[in-house]
């Protein structure tokens, strides 16, 4: 006879990763003060969730506000107001040192938050859920602030694989404001080649920042972010078997995708009457 503790690890250990740290009872406990503190702290304004098809999709967003991931956390509080956190899970995909943080760290898993990886996000999707992924990664979470309101995916095009591969709807996502939550003077990149950060921690970015408490810093540490306000909106899904058929060129999806994006977030980025401020 199967005893129900065999049956229960068992099935966890069927259950993806991301799903496996996800705490219902906690995100449901924390909601309504964290989302009463975006709303006051950063003003946020999320729009476009009747967009989202009733089928698992990949949200596919620009990535902003360096390692305090505010967009991550705005967009991730106002899913679960809308959907409720009985609705389709969300995972979001995140560096493995956003997920290794102390506190932060723990939290952000509590919330769904999971290392990103490529059979990980394709094993979500299998169970359900929904995944937030951002292919910018630390490049574009640390450009410079005259490019705070351009897509920057580095030409990485793995989450298109994905999305065609799973055949699951790619919904995109455009933010504005977390950029200018602290500030970011140059490209990172070079220096974070030439001292191998990005062999030893996966870090292609290390650019000088200004934030608070720590003033002027080589890359960026988890920091108290300025009051910006930030504006997410939510776009109409893209259907890459539809787009693309069944001979897929990448670089045009991935010039489709990035486009379709980038007029949005200038379009979102032009409301912005003074940085910071709104």
């Amino acid at each position: 006879m199967t005893r129900p503790l065999d049956q229960f690890g068992r099935a966890l250990a069927r259950t993806p990763e991301g799903l496996k740290g996800r705490d219902p009872e906690f995100i449901r406990a924390m909601l309504p003060r964290f989302w009463l503190a975006a709303q006051i702290y950063f003003r946020a304004e999320v729009h476009g969730f009747e967009n989202v098809p009733d089928e698992p999709v990949l949200f596919v967003g620009n990535h902003s506000g360096g390692a305090n991931i505010p967009d991550t956390f705005v967009f991730t509080l106002a899913y679960h107001t809308y959907f409720t956190v009985e609705g389709r899970p969300l995972v979001a995909l995140a560096h493995e040192i956003v997920v290794g943080m102390p506190v932060i760290g723990d939290m952000a898993r509590k919330f769904g938050m999971v290392k990103a990886g490529r059979n990980v996000a394709a094993d979500l999707l299998k169970e359900g859920a929904n995944v937030l992924v951002y292919p910018g990664g630390d490049v574009e979470a640390l450009r410079p602030w005259r490019d705070r309101n351009k897509i920057v995916f580095d030409g990485r095009k793995g989450f298109l694989k994905l999305a065609y591969e799973q055949r699951v709807k790619i919904v995109p996502v455009v933010a504005v404001g977390g950029q200018e939550t602290f500030f970011v003077f140059n490209d990172g990149r070079k220096v974070a080649k030439l001292l191998r950060f990005d062999k030893l921690l996966r870090v292609k970015s290390l650019p000088l920042s200004l934030s608070f408490p720590w003033g002027l810093l080589p890359g960026d540490l988890p920091h108290i972010p300025f009051p910006a306000k930030i504006r997410i909106q939510v776009l109409p899904p893209i259907d890459l078997h539809e787009l693309l058929g069944d001979d897929p060129d990448w670089d045009r999806a991935y010039g489709y995708v990035t486009s379709v994006m980038q007029v949005a977030l200038s379009d979102l980025a032009a409301k912005t009457v003074v940085p910071v401020l709104g």
